[in-house]
């Protein structure tokens, strides 16, 4: 194998693949946190797809990105479950045992996360997700489609996603509406996910400049995390029809907690958006 710029790239991509062969053998065996480093690890390899995509070969990568979007959207559903009944622990735990509408609200995430793991854990038993894993054991490298990219091509896919982010920033700071504001600050979001896994991606080739860039959009990321648990978290109150004092305190804390993670960001914001943290992109 010869030894150009992007070969890191493909030992990263190989170590993700590997990554999500073993989280998958441990949510089958329910280990704690299995299910979400499962979903992370499918993140990555989607968003590194999508990235690089116009210098991928489409015919390998676009079934894999399909693939993993179904595996991710089932792992989504029994990881969004149980970060609320997490959530809801948490602040029964300093409240005390809530009454009718809490139990309500604890009952329906229960159920949510039973019935998501059903429909998860034979699939990881099935022959789609065997297929799955066989095309992505198959790829020993990424599948590049004219030759190996050099480290400006590279770079120059990263650039992309970075202005992106900065595009959906400035869009949410227009928002006027506080619930538009929510709405594209999610979008802001995803957008830091994709530049966090890029940026990942190129570590071994571009070192410290890669890592404080990833450090940054994980940053944005986390914050932003908090603003949507808390959203969720306040729709499914807003769902369970036995709405009581216990619910209405809960509801206030996820409203107190997300109106907290806004202001936060401003200034995750301003630290991320610096010539130290994405110069190296270039103009």
């Amino acid at each position: 194998m010869s030894h150009s710029s992007h070969e890191p790239v493909g030992e990263w991509w190989r170590g993700q693949v590997a990554a999500l062969h073993r989280w998958g053998r441990l949510v089958l065996r329910d280990e704690d946190g299995s299910v979400h480093q499962m979903r992370v690890t499918v993140r990555r390899l989607r968003s590194v797809l999508a990235t690089y995509r116009p210098l991928l070969d489409s015919s390998r990568t676009e079934p894999l990105r399909e693939e993993l979007a179904w595996l991710g959207a089932l792992l989504g559903d029994v990881r969004d479950a149980e970060v609320l009944r997490r959530r809801l622990r948490r602040w029964a735990a300093e409240h005390g045992p809530g009454p009718s509408g809490v139990d309500a609200l604890r009952a329906t995430l229960a159920e949510r996360q039973a019935e998501a793991r059903a429909r998860l854990l034979p699939e990881l038993e099935g022959e789609r997700y065997r297929a799955l894993t066989a095309a992505l054991a198959a790829t020993d490298d990424l599948p590049w489609s004219g030759g190996e990219p050099g480290k400006k091509a590279l770079r120059k896919r990263v650039r992309r996603d970075w202005r992106r982010l900065a595009a959906a920033v400035a869009t949410a700071e227009q928002a006027g509406a506080p619930d538009e504001r929510r709405r594209r600050l999610h979008e802001v979001r995803k957008k830091a996910k994709r530049t966090r896994y890029a940026a990942e991606s190129l570590r071994e080739i571009f070192g410290n400049d890669a890592e404080r860039l990833a450090a940054a959009a994980k940053s944005i990321q986390t914050t932003l995390g908090d603003l949507n648990d808390a959203a969720v978290m306040i729709r499914t109150v807003d769902e369970i029809p036995a709405r009581d004092e216990a619910l209405g305190m809960l509801r206030e804390a996820e409203e107190a907690t997300a109106s907290d993670a806004e202001e936060r960001f401003a200034s995750v914001w301003k630290k991320t958006n610096r010539s130290k943290v994405h110069g190296w992109l270039g103009p």
